[in-house]
Parts: C-alpha cells; structure tokens; sequence
C-alpha cells in the first residue's frame, strides 16, 4: 500500500500512489490519480439531466478499443528461450533507486522483484517461499520464525543470510522513520531475534498472520552496505546491489537504466539478457517510439491519448492493447470531527451526490469504475446518483433549512464545507464543482479550496479539512486497518467503529488469504453501509506491449518482468 502526492511516491505497501504511502496500499493525497486534463464529453446517459455540467465536457468519443488481460505471474510458464534485451518505458527519472521509506513508483518499477527480493512471495494469492525456504509459528502464535534460503548471493559476491533481514527491518519498527507503511505492516512485530546462522524470530505483539503477511512486502537490502548509515544518502541509492534475477548494470541520467541478467542468481534464470529503462516524460514521443517498436513496453496509456491513439487501425499490429484491473481506488475523506461528518446518515446523503456512473464514462472512458466501498474482494457497487434520495436523507437526519436561507442546518448551524483540491487537476476540478453544484441543490454549501499535493497532505495530517480527494493503492489480500481502524496511521478522517475494529481483528488472526476473504467481504459491507469516507472510482490502466513480447504477467497494474522472453 502507499500513499501519494500526484506521482511521487512518499510513504509505503505493496501497492502504489502518487506522494504517500507504500505497503498494501498507497495513499496519493494528490486527488483522483494522473489526469491529462478535462477534455472530452460523452452523450450523458437517459435520466442524467445534468446539461450545465456536460458544457464542461468536451465531443462525444468512440467506444473503447479491445483490450487483452495478462495472467499472474504462476500461470506464466519458464521462458522457452533465452537471450536478447527488452525495452521498458519509464516516465519518471527517480531521485534515487532506494525501495524504502519515501519511493517513487518509478523507483520500484526498476528494482521490484527484479533486483531487490523479499522473503516471501505473495504474487498468487498465497504465501510461496522467496528468499525465506521456510517458516514456522509457535503454538501460540506470538513467535514466527523463517528460516532464510542458503545459497544465495549478492549481486557484489556476498553471501545473504539472516543478519541482512535484520539490517533491513528493524530499523522499520522504529518511529520515526520515512517507511511510514512498511511500518503500519510490520505494525504487530514487537523486535527480531537471531536464532542460528539461518533462522530468524519475529517476536509479535499479538498473535497476526499480517505480520507473515508483511514479509511479501518488505525488500531485503545487504547489511554489509546499510548497516549504520543514512541509506538514501548512500551509493546502493545510485548503485542498488540485490539478490534478484537482474543486477544494476548502468545509469545515463536523463536517458536510461540499465539492468542485466545475474549470472549467479540462485532461482530460475530470467527470459532475457537485459532490460533497458527508457527515460521519457514526454508521453507523445513515448506513444510514437512504441509504435514503431522502439519501445517494447508501454506501461501506462495516458487518458489524454485512449482511446482514439491505440485503435487497433492506430497501432498498425505493432503491439497490442492491454487493460490493467488495478487495485488502486478512489475516495474523499471526511474530517469526522468535523460537524456534521461525525453522522453516518449525513455522509450517506453525501455519497448519492458525486454522479460517478456520468463521469466514468464522459471523463474517463470507462477507465474509473465507479465505487460504492473499499474493493476488497471485488468491486462495491456505488450508491445511485439521487439528489431527491439524498436530501429526503437529510431531512430525516434533521438537516433542514429552518431560516429559509438556501442553507441546511441543525440546531441553527449552518452546514457550510472546504473540499481540499490538487491545484492544476482539471479533471477533478470539472468533477468537483459538479459535485460542490449538487451539493448547493440539496442545500449544502462546499467552498473548494485549490493548493498543492504537499501542502494537501500536510493538512491531512493535521485534521485541517472538511473533504478531501485521496487515491489509495491497494494490493491482493489486504486489510484496510491503515485506512479504517481506529488506531490505523493514515485514518485522517478519525473514524471509530468498535464493529469494524472487531472485524480487522479477525481478519488479522485468519490463517492466510483464503481463511481471511470472507472476513474481508464482510469488512468491505460494514465500510460500505457506514461510508467512512465517500468513495468514487478503482481505475483501469491501459499499457502498451510489443508483439514480440512473450511471458509477460502482472498483479494488478505492475508488470512482471521476470519470465519474459522475446522473440
């Protein structure tokens, strides 16, 4: 998960964002993830009746072209052959390529899985032995003990064994620290403890299979390099040395990284010889290079170019469309302490009011799938856009205009809002004022109020805002405690349900994923019912891949590079 600001990286889960977290999920506190801009409008559908806002809109567009799906990375057989270079765009240069603390997601695209490893493998819906053979949790179930994978070395010679799983986690248990979600995943781990040359214990706080959980997320970096010192500021940030099937061969700034194939990587050796990230924020020179197969992989389609740019008749055959469910989803917080969040009634009327099913096809091109509650175990469906259902809502909350002055209060409070908005957004700016306008129908005023991602982040923090947007990338199996629990380090919104609470604690005592999906099910009907947060999309992302490109897979919208092969 992550946090994010617009698209940078700065906290962390297994998921991704813009600027903020990373671990199961990543919070982009940026708004409503990367639009081009507001530029297009789609016939409104029967009943919408909403002509001012579609003036905003722009012409009526074709339907989406066809898209493939890739498999999971388990259904993707060894690479029949070997050899040859596979071209990656990149569209970001990062700072630096650490994989933790503050990461950007371009960061991770170079070094996840590829050159840095973690102990265990979760790509499929179960735990699999990575660099950990084996585990083991007492009877009851406060100690876990891994046992590391002998025979495995790092890209400088080194030998990997337990001291390194130290190096890398203990210091993520401490406050303080930029890792701010790989903190909140490792949230049930007490300290470690060196039980033989190969076997570490995780000594818990509680018994938690998140904290088995955790171990898919966190990458392990040597000890001989991090130990003691300030690791962003160190040369692995420039010169990354893992343990994964591809070893950091080069870096021309402003134009590409490089990585090769590891020679003496200790499991199943990669399709290819080398991928080469190419650096080009320009996404029209990136779009064109990938037609004419300079580039073999185009990992996101911007929306400003699709669908009209990838038309199979666009493409020429070149390379193939393919449509990424993601895990990364959409919502605006509401400040709880805030009058009149702290009612669920109130924020129920509220979510009848963002007309996503509209606006998923008139901005979106289908690509934003409209929400109703966290997608745990697959999508929620959202509330009906139903401005006379909403304010009867109202009015049976005792939220009346009782001055007859336009303004609904209670208790003679007028009900007057801020929505937070990422400056310079045009998407969500049309969105957004659409909504603020609805609200003014249903007798609510919403002032917007534009800043930067930094500064929206900072707010959050502090508890300084009514609504705000804020994109949250979530990964397979995980229990949204960061986001909902009482305690969890990114509920800004300060919602408390000892219910939910109750059912977190089940989810984290069920004895792996299978066990955990239903309780995961019933944790998304709770959320959804009591709407902690307005939720409005899960997004889509359309990538670009060469014909010639064999054995590619995915988990969610990141790519697996690892048994791809080219012909």
């Amino acid at each position: 998960m992550r946090l994010a600001l617009n698209n940078t990286v700065v906290f962390v889960g297994q998921a991704r964002v813009a600027t903020g977290v990373r671990l199961c999920g990543v919070l982009f506190a940026a708004a409503l993830v990367t639009a081009a801009g507001c530029h297009r409008n789609k016939k409104s559908p029967p009943g919408s009746g909403h002509a001012s806002a579609a003036a905003d809109l722009g012409p009526a567009r074709p339907p989406p072209p066809p898209a493939g799906l890739l498999p999971p990375p388990a259904a993707v057989p060894p690479p029949p052959r070997r050899g040859g270079t596979l071209r990656v765009h990149l569209d970001g240069e990062p700072p630096n390529l650490m994989p933790l603390g503050d990461v950007e997601a371009s960061a991770l695209q170079v070094t996840s899985g590829l050159v840095y490893e973690t102990l265990l493998d979760c790509s499929d819906g179960s735990y699999r032995p990575a660099l950990a053979e084996s585990w083991d949790v007492s009877d009851d179930r406060m100690r876990l003990a891994v046992r590391v994978r002998g025979g495995v070395r790092w890209h400088d010679k080194r030998a990997f064994g337990v001291m390194d799983v130290q190096a890398t986690i203990e210091p993520l248990l401490r406050k303080g620290n930029d890792a701010a979600a790989l903190r909140a995943a490792l949230a049930d781990v007490a300290s470690l403890e060196l039980v033989t040359e190969r076997t570490i214990r995780f000594v818990l706080k509680r018994p938690s299979d998140l904290a088995l959980r955790a171990l898919c997320d966190v990458p392990i970096l040597p000890d001989h390099v991090i130990r003691g010192a300030r690791v962003e500021a160190a040369p692995i940030a420039r010169q990354p040395i893992g343990t994964g099937p591809f070893r950091f061969a080069g870096w021309e700034r402003g134009k590409r990284i490089r990585l090769e194939r590891a020679p003496d990587y200790w499991g199943n050796a990669p399709g290819v010889d080398e991928i080469i990230f190419d650096l080009d924020a320009d996404a029209v020179r990136a779009l064109n290079r990938t037609r004419r197969g300079e580039i073999d992989v185009l990992s996101r389609v911007l929306e400003v170019h699709y669908p009209e740019q990838v038309e199979p008749t666009t493409l020429h055959g070149g390379a193939a469309l393919y449509r990424l469910p993601s895990r990364r989803y959409s919502f605006l917080s509401v400040n709880e302490a805030h009058y009149p969040f702290s009612d669920a009634r109130f924020r129920r009327a509220v979510a009848m009011l963002w007309d996503r099913g509209r606006f998923s096809g008139e901005l979106h091109d289908d690509l934003a799938r409209p929400i109703g509650g966290p997608p745990l175990e697959g999508d929620v469906p959202p509330p009906p856009f139903d401005r006379a259902r909403a304010v009867a809502l109202l009015e049976e909350a005792g939220y009346r205009d009782s001055n007859a002055d336009g303004v609904r209060d209670n208790g003679g409070k007028p009900i007057r809002l801020t929505m937070l908005e990422p400056a310079g957004n045009k998407l969500f700016n049309v969105e957004a004022r659409a909504f603020v306008l609805e609200m003014r129908k249903a007798g609510l005023l919403v002032d917007l109020v534009a800043t930067d991602a930094a500064t929206i982040m900072q707010r959050l923090k502090r508890g300084e805002f009514d609504l705000a947007p804020v994109t949250w990338q979530g990964a397979p199996d995980e229990v949204p405690a960061p986001l909902f629990g009482s305690d969890g380090a990114f509920n800004y919104g300060g919602y408390r349900s000892s219910a939910l609470d109750a059912l977190l604690d089940e989810a984290r005592n069920a004895a792996g994923p299978a066990a955990r999906a239903p309780v995961l099910e019933r944790i998304a009907r709770l959320v959804t019912d009591d709407q902690p947060a307005i939720f409005l999309y899960r997004y889509d992302v359309p990538a670009l891949v060469a014909g010639r490109v064999r054995g590619l897979a995915a988990v969610g919208d990141r790519f697996d590079l690892r048994r791809v092969w080219v012909e």
